[in-house]
């Protein structure tokens, strides 16, 4: 059945309309005169419907935007129970499982969608300990209700939780695990793309293609392929050549410049504070960084060095495009040639992960590994 907010989503795309043209195969009446008395929408004369500008519509589609965006079903952050879930967790942190959220399956299902889209991420089991990402969309919500916006996120150390991460038990990636496919859709709507993980599960197991565009199905694809060049290298030192062919191939049939180092100076957008690499100081500068890779012998050291790995390779920014996904790739070529698990980012993580890397105002390469390797436990406790 059809709910109030998918009638009003359905006016906002079709207006002006009437209600025939919202095409719903169920019975809409009751919904559409609950908007027009909440004032969310208005109904001319003639019959046509039209959305009212309004703090409350504002915040609603503010919620659509972001949803649609991110492949969530919007339906969720108008749950009942969503207020006093952000309220208790918002308190209760690192407790994850308190008292006033048990014995309800709506609370239940709520924290379980912040746990598995990382909203939520745990660095224990048993008792369920973690932190609560201050995030948009959470900020926006709390806000509604009236709730503190800002939660004080707690984490282990690095020696907790490097100690925990060198516990995970060694084993070789299997390339068709879902992992695999969530780095792929993870990576690729870090820049834009809005193919989710269950539409990149079918894009690249059964050649089943979204209804998305073209752009963004060919991203995840070139990264499919891109991974699939990092395991069959993977016992291999890291080269020029090895950069430019990861690069190469994360940008075809993308852009004309795929795998050619940068002629021009480039900048991030929305960060003045991000300096890159200048164009002729490129080589020089990604053969040091090959050069520091492979003198990463132990698994202790790979994790040590996770950060700077990653940060050093984006602000270089060596290649004309593809540079923040060929960071990700390298991150993960260097915790699969330890027999670690592979670092997946998903979209309640982004926010966090972006405000560590591109959109940083100043480097640190410490606290970027941390969350890393917070995500890394978080995913295997999630999954094991």
């Amino acid at each position: 059945m059809p709910t109030k907010y998918d009638v009003f989503a359905k006016v906002i795309e079709k207006a002006p309309c009437k209600p025939k043209d919202l095409k719903f195969d169920k019975p809409i009446y009751s919904h559409l005169n609950s908007l027009v008395s909440d004032n969310w929408i208005k109904k001319t004369k003639q019959g046509l419907l039209n959305p009212i500008k309004s703090e409350e519509t504002k915040f609603i589609f503010e919620i659509f935007k972001w949803s649609l965006k991110n492949n969530v079903n919007y339906n969720f952050w108008f749950s009942e129970n969503l207020k006093l879930v952000l309220k208790v967790l918002s308190k209760s942190v690192p407790v994850i499982n308190p008292l006033k959220l048990s014995n309800n399956k709506k609370n239940s299902e709520i924290v379980h969608f912040f746990e598995e889209n990382q909203f939520l991420i745990l660095w224990k089991r048993k008792p369920k300990l973690g932190t609560l990402l201050n995030h948009k969309i959470l900020s926006l919500l709390k806000k509604k209700y009236g709730l503190k916006d800002k939660v004080k996120e707690k984490y282990l150390s690095y020696c907790e939780i490097s100690k925990k991460v060198l516990g995970i038990f060694q084993k070789e990636i299997n390339p068709f695990e879902k992992k695999i496919f969530e780095f792929l859709a993870g990576s690729a709507q870090l820049e834009g793309s809005t193919v989710s993980i269950g539409e990149t599960i079918n894009l690249i197991m059964h050649s089943i293609y979204p209804n998305k565009p073209s752009q963004d199905i060919q991203m995840v694809k070139n990264l499919n392929e891109a991974i699939n060049y990092v395991f069959e290298h993977l016992d291999e030192e890291l080269t020029l050549e090895h950069l430019k062919e990861v690069n190469k191939i994360c940008l075809f049939s993308l852009h004309k410049g795929a795998g050619k180092f940068k002629k021009t100076q480039n900048k991030i957008l929305g960060n003045p504070n991000f300096k890159t690499t200048p164009p002729n100081k490129v080589v020089v500068e990604l053969e040091k960084f090959c050069e520091q890779f492979n003198k990463i012998k132990t698994r202790k050291n790979c994790l040590k060095q996770l950060g700077f790995i990653h940060n050093q390779h984006q602000r270089i920014h060596g290649f004309v495009d593809g540079n923040s996904r060929t960071t990700r790739l390298l991150v993960n070529w260097l915790l699969m040639k330890f027999k670690f698990p592979l670092l997946v980012i998903k979209i309640g993580a982004f926010e966090k992960y972006m405000g560590l890397t591109k959109l940083s105002s100043k480097r640190n390469d410490d606290d970027l590994r941390n969350f890393l390797l917070h995500l890394i436990l978080h995913e295997e406790l999630l999954n094991n």
